[in-house]
């Protein structure tokens, strides 16, 4: 009989086979269907997720239950926490970037709340397929074998990495989505599931997507340098970002450290 995978290297395999299948079909997809969208995006997604997820599962002999996927009373609630959750971070996060980096932002008379609303809304579907891919099966997978802090420090890497193997830089990918991955996946492992990250994660973006650099989009505010010109051709050192990433990686591995000794007390 074969000795089985290390969880760890089988979590890696796991989001290797989701990224590069992922990728294969996209491609695939565009050399027949050249436009696409972001629910084409999401949706190609969300499938891979699924069918990687149900392969893994059949040979683990689990069920999508035993994960944590399935609709509850509390999967709702749960996900409007998210959101509320996510716009406090990202807002106080983008607060401090537009600060630290002298931008001011101008209302966009193009855009209106609900011109904004339709527009970000297939960042939802986006959110909801990384979170299948990266918080349910791997982080389910490495919880049950490791402890907290490697199950969530290992998928916040394979995140950041998947980032990066999209074109991200090793700043954005690392210190940008590796560090969200922290905050995701405690999210996920405190509730029991990948709702509460799921409304997270769509918030962080949805916030993001509130700022553009210029007028004419669903964009709510249009962010401009310190002397009022367009950022259209602005080249950022990525020193603006630096600060905040590195403020918020220390809050997760903060907040990380107290949920792993609060975990610890109750045993004891």
């Amino acid at each position: 009989m074969p000795k089985p995978l290390h969880p760890i290297l089988k979590v890696v395999l796991f989001c290797i086979a989701f990224t590069g299948l992922y990728v294969l079909i996209y491609f695939l997809k565009s050399s027949f269907i050249p436009a696409s969208s972001q629910w084409v995006h999401a949706g190609i997604g969300i499938a891979v997720a699924l069918l990687v997820t149900a392969l893994f599962l059949k040979m683990d002999k689990m069920r999508f239950r035993d994960i944590g996927l399935f609709w509850e009373g509390r999967t709702l609630p749960r996900f409007g926490l998210g959101i509320l959750i996510g716009i406090g971070l990202m807002g106080a996060l983008t607060t401090a970037v537009i600060l630290f980096s002298g931008f001011r932002s101008e209302w966009n008379a193009d855009s209106n709340l609900l011109k904004f609303l339709w527009g970000s809304l297939p960042l939802l579907p986006l959110a909801f397929m990384e979170e299948l891919a990266f918080r349910a099966y791997p982080l389910e997978t490495l919880k049950k074998k490791t402890g907290i802090r490697t199950t969530i420090l290992v998928t916040a890497l394979l995140f950041g990495a998947y980032h990066l193997a999209n074109g991200w830089t090793l700043q954005n990918a690392f210190l940008g989505a590796g560090v969200w991955g922290i905050i995701f996946g405690l999210a996920a492992i405190r509730s029991g599931g990948i709702a509460l990250p799921t409304g997270l994660h769509y918030a962080v973006n949805m916030t993001t997507s509130a700022y553009g650099i210029s007028s004419g989009s669903y964009h709510l505010w249009v962010l401009k340098s310190g002397d009022g010109q367009s950022l259209a051709n602005y080249q950022s050192s990525q020193l603006e970002t630096l600060l905040p990433q590195i403020a918020l990686l220390v809050v997760g591995l903060g907040a990380m450290e107290w949920y792993e000794c609060e975990k610890k007390s109750k045993i004891i």
